[in-house]
């Protein structure tokens, strides 16, 4: 249940170590909300890869320039405009977003946005479920896992509170964990690409205080919730005053 200094990138880039990270406090609660899964919608368009190509090379660059090494990423087509990319990257100095945007002109432009880390802040939990058989005929909670006792609602969006109930109860746990303890939620997104039996997920949440990224791989979803399996890393790093 610890959380672990993020392993090195294959790119080779520079890891930064230190101490366990304080999240936050060491009487901080582990605790959060589990919530209901949403219903997870599917259209034919293309994948990451691709829309990470429709942005500038100039913006690419930028945007590992001012958080890279990059230890994540995804890119897709911005929700209010389906033609044009945005993308999120999670990097070893902090988390970009680059959101389409006009210039003065009025032509396209990306407006994109820093979150700087905390030198050497930067951590990671693994979080495996792996299939198991149903002990008894109840129905399966959301997530598949035990729910925690948690009497508060915090201040997420819609979206991201029915995505964030699709994952395993400890990596909701993981992902929230600096706002049940008294950091204020900014910003979140996610991601998902795959289909109704097996997905790759993204997902950040961005509080005055800490950043978490989670992200990996599930399987076997379309069945029985005891019967699916997850591999997800759930990264999470300070953030540096500006």
């Amino acid at each position: 249940m610890a959380w672990r200094p993020v392993p090195r990138p294959n790119s080779g880039a520079v890891e930064r170590r230190s101490g366990p990270l304080p999240v936050p406090g060491r009487a901080a609660r582990v605790d959060a909300p589990v919530h209901d899964a949403a219903t997870l919608g599917f259209v034919d368009l293309p994948g990451r890869e691709y829309w990470w190509r429709q942005l500038s090379a100039a913006v690419r660059d930028r945007m590992v320039t001012r958080v890279g090494p990059i230890v994540d990423w995804w890119a897709y087509c911005h929700p209010t405009d389906t033609g044009r990319p945005y993308a999120v990257v999670f990097g070893e100095r902090g988390l970009a977003v680059a959101t389409p945007t006009v210039n003065d002109r009025g032509g396209p432009a990306q407006s994109l946005t820093v979150v700087p880390f905390v030198p050497s802040s930067l951590r990671h939990a693994v979080v495996v479920r792996k299939p198991r058989r149903s002990r008894s005929r109840l129905p399966a909670l959301p997530g598949g896992d035990a729910t925690p006792e948690y009497g508060e609602e915090l201040p997420l969006p819609a979206r991201l509170r029915g995505f964030l109930g699709n994952l395993p109860a400890e990596a909701q746990a993981r992902s929230q964990s600096p706002f049940v303890n008294g950091d204020v939620f900014l910003r979140g997104d996610h991601f998902y690409f795959g289909n109704d039996d097996e997905l790759d997920v993204w997902c950040y949440l961005a509080g005055r205080r800490w950043v978490t990224f989670v992200s990996g791989h599930g399987s076997g979803l379309s069945g029985p919730a005891p019967r699916a399996s997850w591999r997800l890393i759930c990264r999470q790093a300070e953030v540096a005053v500006r």
